[in-house]
């Protein structure tokens, strides 16, 4: 390597931004977002191509499948006559790992600079500026697909286009981010991680609040599984009456996985007590479970059979309380154990609050229309569920802060 080229790659890590390299960058995150859409474009194609009687253009199923992809990453879909809200909540949480992992690839080389330059004393420059060119590339990308799905396919609601084209490359960057900064702690400076404008409290409580979410869904999750495995004959009876081949199974099964995140949070309002509807008519609760005439969609057979449910089911509301135990004991370990019992109560209340809120955030998300009639509203009614696990958290949050008192005063 020559003196000359020693000195190009000492200016190119100090800070200034790369036109180049930042051109490509842009491009990778169109790619991405391109990438994530072709999911959904392609099997649309492919259906065109082997309907070879249809009488719809291939435009038309170009835009169809921009307007699934769209509705799997956060936006709605107006069908004229209804308005589709449900969002596959495992796609979409996919879609920001996978855009998190090509943001990653792009920024390598920014991320790997020996030369560390902070602007504002917040991030090194050249990854702040890959970063974003990263994420204006996807949404780019996102907005152009959007057009062809305005033009061509089933109308996504406008206003709705601001979760996939703005919030999804905001959070694939920050949790690329977040790991890149894991790896070298050295590219932020003090003003980015330890944020003055957040209060300590709050501070604390992030980790603990999100762990008692995720808790809570994994919970939600686990019974929807745990109920498909007991009902499996059902679900494999009516997998059978649909009979939709293998490719069609395929797609079918795909579906239902993508959307098992919405059905853990019916399961987790049931647990609440909230109770959940499939249809209108079809619904659960702690007092029993009512049936009326469901879509032909597997997982449903794995609902309740409708009657009066045992007089003891009310205490699975124990599972939540004792997730709000667990979020209470991770509030205390992130304070010091000598603590006042102001700052242990607040940063445990701040943990609950942030666990309940981002299960309904989850739930608002997920959306609760399908259709029109009778499934215009299915799911969980995220207020009154938000509300009651709530009360459940802080209950078991409660317990565990009344004990740490107690061995305190021992």
């Amino acid at each position: 390597m020559t003196v000359m080229e020693l000195l190009r790659g000492a200016t190119s890590t100090s800070g200034g931004p790369d036109p180049r390299a930042h051109q490509r960058t842009l491009l990778a995150g169109a790619g991405a977002a391109s990438a994530s859409a072709l999911v959904f474009v392609l099997p649309a194609l492919l259906v065109w191509v082997a309907a070879s009687e249809s009488t719809v253009a291939w435009t038309t199923s170009l835009g169809v499948g921009a307007s699934l992809w769209l509705l799997g990453t956060g936006a709605h879909l107006d069908l004229g006559a209804t308005t589709v809200t449900v969002v596959p909540l495992l796609f979409l949480a996919l879609a920001v790992v996978g855009g998190a992992w090509a943001a990653i690839r792009a920024v390598r080389d920014s991320a790997e600079d020996r030369t560390v330059a902070l602007a504002g004393d917040l991030l090194h420059r050249p990854l702040a500026f890959g970063l974003g060119a990263w994420a204006l590339g996807y949404a780019v990308a996102t907005a152009l697909w959007s057009l062809v799905a305005l033009a061509a396919g089933p109308r996504p609601v406008l206003w709705t286009l601001v979760v996939p084209v703005v919030v999804v490359p905001l959070a694939s960057a920050a949790l690329a981010l977040t790991r890149l900064l894991r790896r070298r702690p050295e590219l932020a400076g003090d003003r980015l991680r330890r944020p003055t404008w957040l209060p300590e409290a709050v501070r604390r409580a992030l980790r603990p609040g999100v762990e008692g979410a995720g808790a809570l869904l994994g919970a939600g999750v686990a019974v929807c599984v745990g109920s498909v495995a007991v009902h499996h004959a059902s679900v494999g009876n009516l997998q059978g009456a649909l009979a939709p081949g293998l490719i069609g199974g395929a797609v079918l099964a795909l579906a239902q996985l993508f959307v098992l995140p919405n059905l853990g949070l019916w399961a987790l309002s049931f647990m609440a007590g909230t109770g959940f509807s499939a249809v209108d008519g079809a619904s659960a609760t702690w007092t029993g479970s009512r049936t009326s005439l469901l879509p032909m969609v597997p997982v449903f057979g794995a609902l309740p059979a409708p009657g009066a449910f045992p007089g003891w089911l009310p205490a699975i509301v124990l599972v939540p309380v004792a997730i709000g135990a667990f979020v209470g004991w991770r509030a205390l370990r992130s304070v010091a154990r000598l603590s006042t019992e102001r700052t242990k109560l607040t940063v445990a209340g701040v943990a609950v609050v942030l666990a309940a809120g981002l299960i309904g955030l989850l739930d608002v998300v997920g959306g609760a229309s399908l259709g029109q009639q009778r499934l215009s509203a299915i799911g969980a009614p995220a207020g009154a569920m938000t509300l009651a696990l709530l009360v459940e958290l802080v209950a078991g949050a409660a317990v565990v802060l009344a004990w740490d008192r107690w061995k305190l005063r021992r």
